[in-house]
């Protein structure tokens, strides 16, 4: 009954965290860099107040950073907002990697240092290849 009580408690706010993670993977709102706090605020409250594992929060919020800032088809604004972001949960990793005296970080960490952010496909090269009969 207790983890029953758990799962019921935690849906609405995993489902919202998914949600936002979506937004911003997809750039549904590049002109609101709050949604990335909100995300992240968002997997802060899941580690403090649910069974949700830390860790899992830290690593896919991270992927989700670094996904969106490597997605050429998305605005290089918000992919710059993104990668700007992808220290914060890195540094959730290092943190609860010391805990535990690990380093399963690190390859995040080189994966985020050597993330490098290219241009963005205009329109025009979206559009190279689409007969205009």
């Amino acid at each position: 009954m207790i983890f029953m009580n758990t799962v019921l408690h935690e849906l609405p706010y995993l489902e919202n965290w998914r949600w936002l993670s979506r937004r911003i993977r997809c750039a549904l709102d590049p002109d609101e860099p709050r949604l990335i706090e909100h995300y992240l605020a968002e997997g802060r409250y899941l580690v403090c107040c649910t069974a949700t594992s830390p860790w899992t929060v830290a690593l896919t919020s991270l992927r989700l950073l670094l996904d969106t800032a490597s997605d050429r088809m998305l605005p290089w604004h918000w992919r710059a907002q993104c990668l700007d972001q992808a220290w914060r949960p890195l540094l959730d990793l290092r943190s609860l990697d010391r805990l535990e005296q690990n380093q399963r970080w690190q390859p995040y960490a080189m994966q985020l240092a050597n993330c490098v952010l290219l241009p963005s496909i205009s329109p025009d090269e979206l559009l190279q290849g689409i007969d205009h009969e």
